[in-house]
């Protein structure tokens, strides 16, 4: 019998037109090429199609009569769909060898017309569309051959055929068989898709004529037909149109089995999904999933077959997860809460559901097999969702009276527990956790794996259920879930024990009997017991397995065996923690440090033996206590060792590598702590040193100083000190200094100085040079080594220190330009001469000695140097102020006027006279064709006249043409020219008077004139006027009283 649960394979199947090729024989090499042809290019411009070889003319089903009688009792028979996809065709093409100008063309055309009426014969009243094929091995004719149209009309006529119903296949040139093929294919579609447009329209007209409330199953019938139909024509919206249609009628259809309709409705629910995903519309797709779910989820099925009703449910959900996993990798964006992985776990969970069904009739159809209840034959139904006791099956030979609904019942039940479950569970929890992991929900997919484990323990495959499970116990045992974990761990155990696998089964053991374990007490003392006996060569007491378990187990623990427990990462019963007494250590000193432990056990444990071991295996032997340790539940024990360090280990770090506790008997247990927490380390560090150092230097370090550094050595130890070295080094991440030895000229950041041997109370001196290139802050760091000899053994004794020092500038300089009357200038020009003011001074507290200040002016600009012959002292009280005087030569832009270098020394330093340089600044210089001055007295009266001569110099080649407004403003009362307009003669001038009488008193602004050169007017007033006296002091009025 065939459970309806599933899909039919032609639904899971793509869906193409059927044609039929006639009139090949496979054994003649030319018609096998041509079906060679045909069968793999199957896809054309119109869609693929499917292609089926008519060997016999009366293979094809007849079309049953009486169509519109109401069916007795279902709805859709079982071969409808197979039927119309591999055995009726839609288009039946006769392929016939005949060439236009064949000598015996009317004997062919005869036989020819007998083979397309066999096929018709054949075919009987169905609408199948007929073609006929000209197989001609000749070439076509160049234009419009007459005979060929003549005889052409004449076949058609012969064999009832339209004009467009009769092709002609050139075989002359083999390879354009495939081109030819391709044309063929795209006119067979054409002719498949008219016929099943017009088998819709059949349909529908006999679905029209279906009034009366009795027909409601033949009109569900005929909406599947017709829905079916449109698929295969490629109209894809008609048949999901069609499909939604369907489906509701079929859930308005009143029957006595519903069953049927469950079934029934599965097809067409999984159609509608399957196109509306192709139709990019998942969300439709998704919400007619929940709609058919909701629907028939409390559907109710015989009490007897209620875990076939679960199986349905568990394929529902597993064929909708492959649509959603199909249209994914077309291209379609799931969430993270919703994907294939969730319907996949519905799926398995349901088929879990089936499988504990079946549990509860398991004893019950054990007892009727024990009283010789035999298991009968079921027949197929002729419909689908048909129990087997119904009426109208494929032979017709059962009625109701030939089956009991209570054998077909038990025979039911009987081959449900033959089925294996977990071959059904795993492959689908696989998938969900593909889906899962894709998506990122860790706590999910962990679960999912824990439950394929428990699968395949139920299964019995152990090996991978224990690997699958210790998978997920390192999450579960960062998260601290000890519910979980415990769980997980039971699983492992008994994997474990099953398999024979002494090693994981003491580790689990050693994690089950600890505190954090939900377990009862009992029950870890049973296991505490079962791994003291394997010290024993004893088998743990278990309740799983059986006597091939318990041999396996006794073979395993023959003869002595050693178990390294790795208990790093394990949450077991015996924690351990491992602390030095100092952070540092003496070379010449012991080193003490303590181990303790703690048991969470329910019952005490014996331990043998503790070994520590470290990153240097040399000190493995120095730790090692061999004695019985007894660890009770809850009662710390703590073991204090004490070694002495390697002399040549000074300078080391060491490391407790890991803790190892032996439990002894016939065979032995070694439990390993690694990476023991917290990290216990410790530094040996070289013996403290005696010997003194000392540096002597000037403060502060001057930038550009070479400065000499004197060192003084000193043995303070009571015995000779050999293989001394001073090693001095700069720490500074901007390189601001560096050092040298004397003489030398190679600076570095680092110096070594060393010495073959020292006596007590005796010392050495030695000196290096530092050199700073910047301001800045750095450390100078030195250290003193040496080796001494004590008690016969020689160690290295060392001493550092560390000095900051700061680099400061020598001295500032501040460079200001001044005109002639010591007005600053920011643009300079080539007709005026300017001053240039260097201001030195000093920020430290030493004296500076300036031998010599230069200058290197750039050649644009007119300069006299003065020799200067004496020498100076800078200090930080005072400001040494030097000037010279420049004139540029040509207008220029940005340019720069020089550097200035000052030699310098300290004044109480013995070193040789360091130069340190600087830039000048960088300006415009600017070239006016005019020169303005004025003249005027050094102060004025008030209320008295002030005469003021103003005087324009034509300095160019050419004749200048200017513009003078003269405005008092509110100071002055003002006479003489107050607009003029003039020209000037090259190398010519102009002299303007004016009378200006003060009204205040004071220091007041001069009128400044404002002249504009017709010739240039770009050039600003500010510009021509800047070599003008800018103020005038104004003493009061005396007034002498008569």
């Amino acid at each position: 019998m065939k459970v309806d649960v599933g899909l039919p394979d032609e639904l899971l199947s793509p869906l193409y037109p059927n044609i039929g090729l006639a009139g090949l024989n496979l054994k003649n090499p030319l018609h096998s090429s041509i079906w060679d042809a045909f069968s793999t290019n199957m896809h054309s411009d119109n869609g693929p199609g499917r292609y089926m070889l008519v060997k016999d003319y009366n293979m094809f089903p007849k079309r049953n009569e009486g169509t519109n009688k109401p069916p007795p009792a279902g709805i859709l028979q079982r071969g409808w769909f197979n039927k119309h996809l591999n055995l009726i065709p839609a288009a039946v093409i006769l392929f016939y060898e005949l060439d236009w100008n064949d000598s015996h063309w009317a004997e062919k055309q005869l036989d020819c017309g007998l083979q397309l009426n066999y096929l018709r014969s054949g075919l009987g009243n169905r609408a199948t569309k007929l073609a006929v094929v000209l197989i001609q091995k000749n070439s076509l004719p160049a234009g419009e051959d007459a005979l060929a149209v003549e005889r052409a009309t004449s076949l058609c006529n012969a064999c009832e055929l339209m004009s467009n119903s009769l092709f002609v296949l050139p075989v002359l040139h083999a390879d354009h068989l495939v081109g030819y093929v391709i044309r063929l294919q795209n006119v067979f579609i054409d002719q498949a898709v008219m016929y099943y447009l017009n088998e819709t329209k059949r349909i529908k007209n006999n679905k029209d004529t279906l009034n009366r409330p009795n027909y409601q199953l033949l009109q569900a019938r005929h909406l599947i037909k017709v829905s079916f139909f449109h698929e295969i024509r490629k109209d894809i919206p008609t048949a999901l149109k069609h499909y939604n249609m369907t489906y509701s009628q079929l859930l308005e259809t009143k029957v006595s089995n519903k069953h049927q309709i469950k079934i029934l409705c599965g097809f067409i629910n999984f159609k509608i999904c399957q196109l509306s995903f192709r139709t990019g519309a998942p969300l439709d797709a998704i919400a007619q999933f929940d709609r058919h779910i909701k629907q028939f989820k409390e559907h109710t099925e015989p009490p007897e077959l209620q875990f076939q009703h679960r199986q349905w449910l568990s394929h529902q959900f597993q064929f909708f997860g492959d649509l959603f996993n199909d249209a994914i990798s077309a291209g379609l964006t799931a969430l993270q809460t919703k994907h294939p992985g969730f319907y996949y776990l519905q799926a398995a969970q349901y088929t879990i559901q089936r499988r504990q069904l079946s549990d509860l009739f398991k004893s019950e159809v054990a007892a009727l097999v024990a009283e010789g209840k035999q298991v009968i034959q079921l027949p197929v139904t002729k419909y689908f969702g048909q129990f087997p006791w119904e009426l109208e099956h494929y032979n017709g030979a059962m009625t109701n009276g030939n089956l009991d609904a209570d054998d077909c019942l038990f025979t039911i039940q009987q081959l449900e527990l033959d089925i294996d479950y977990s071959r059904i569970i795993i492959p689908l929890l696989n998938k969900a956790v593909g889906q899962f992991k894709q998506y990122k929900p860790t706590r999910m997919k962990r679960h999912l794996m824990l439950e394929m484990g428990n699968e395949y323990y139920l299964a019995g495959d152990y090996e991978k259920a224990f690997s699958i499970a210790m998978c997920v116990l390192g999450e579960y045992r960062r998260e601290r879930w000890w519910s979980l974990l415990t769980s997980v761990l039971d699983l492992c155990l008994k994997c474990a024990y099953l398999v024979g696998n002494v090693l994981d089964y003491v580790a689990i053991c050693c994690e089950l009997i600890g505190i954090n374990m939900l377990k009862h007490v009992d029950d870890k003392a049973d296991l505490q017991n079962n791994l003291l006996g394997i010290l024993e060569g004893k088998v743990p007491d278990m309740r799983e397995g059986d006597e091939s378990t318990r041999q396996l187990w006794s073979k395993t623990l023959a003869g002595r065996q050693e178990y390294v427990v790795e208990m790093t990462k394990l949450s077991s019963f015996l924690s351990c923690s491992a602390s030095f007494a100092t952070n540092s250590f003496q070379v010449d000193e012991m080193i003490h440090f303590k181990v303790q432990f703690i048991s969470t056990a329910v019952l005490p444990m014996s331990f043998s033996k503790v070994v520590v071991c470290f990153d240097n295996k040399k000190y493995d032997e120095l730790a090692i206590r061999e004695e019985v340790i007894e660890l009770s539940a809850d009662a710390p024990v703590t073991l204090s060792f004490e070694m002495e360090p390697f002399s040549n280990d000074a300078a080391c770090v060491l490391k407790i590598f890991s803790i190892k506790l032996y439990i002894a008997g016939e065979n032995s247990i070694v439990l390993q702590f690694g990476d023991v927490f917290p990290v216990a380390k410790c530094k040996i560090v070289p013996r403290v040193a005696r010997a003194t150092t000392s540096l002597a230097f000037k403060s502060p370090v001057l930038v550009g100083e070479f400065q000499q550094l004197t060192v003084n050595l000193s043995n303070n130890e009571d015995c000779r000190i050999s293989n001394v070295m001073f090693c001095v080094q700069v720490k500074s991440a901007t390189y601001a200094a560096e050092i040298c030895k004397p003489n030398n000229n190679s600076f570095e950041n680092k110096l070594d100085f060393r010495l073959d041997c020292l006596d007590p109370q005796e010392s050495s001196d030695t000196s290096f040079i530092i050199r700073c290139n910047s301001e800045a802050k750095f450390d100078l760091s030195y250290v003193l080594s040496y080796s001494i000899a004590l008690n016969n053994k020689t160690y290295l004794c060392e001493s550092r220190n560390d000095l900051v020092l700061s680099s400061v500038a020598p001295f500032h300089s501040s460079i200001s330009l001044m005109s002639s009357r010591c007005d600053p200038m920011e643009t300079l020009l080539t007709c005026d001469r300017c001053l240039i003011f260097n201001e030195l001074s000093a920020s430290h507290d030493s004296c500076i000695e300036i031998k010599d200040i230069k200058y290197d002016i750039n050649p644009e600009f007119i300069f006299d140097e003065a020799p200067n012959e004496k020498q100076f002292s800078l200090t930080k009280h005072n400001v040494l102020t030097d000037c010279i005087t420049i004139q540029p030569k040509s207008p220029s832009k940005n340019t720069n006027i020089g550097s200035v270098s000052v030699t310098w020394r300290r004044n109480d330093s013995v070193q040789t006279f360091t130069t340190t340089s600087w830039p000048l600044p960088i300006v415009s210089v600017n070239s006016l064709p005019v020169f303005l001055t004025n003249t005027l007295p050094s102060f004025g009266t008030l209320f008295d006249p002030i005469s003021i001569r103003l005087c324009v110099v034509n300095i160019s080649n050419y004749v200048q043409e200017i513009d003078i407004v003269a405005e008092p403003g509110d100071l002055f009362m003002f006479a003489g020219h107050k607009h003029l307009r003039c020209k000037i003669l090259p190398n010519d001038k102009v002299y303007l008077q004016y009378q200006l009488v003060p009204l205040k008193s004071g220091l007041l602004s001069m009128p400044q004139p404002v002249i504009k050169l017709l010739r240039h007017p770009d050039i600003e007033t500010s510009v021509l006027t800047n070599k003008l006296t800018k103020s005038i002091y104004v003493k009061p009025k005396v007034f002498v009283a008569k």
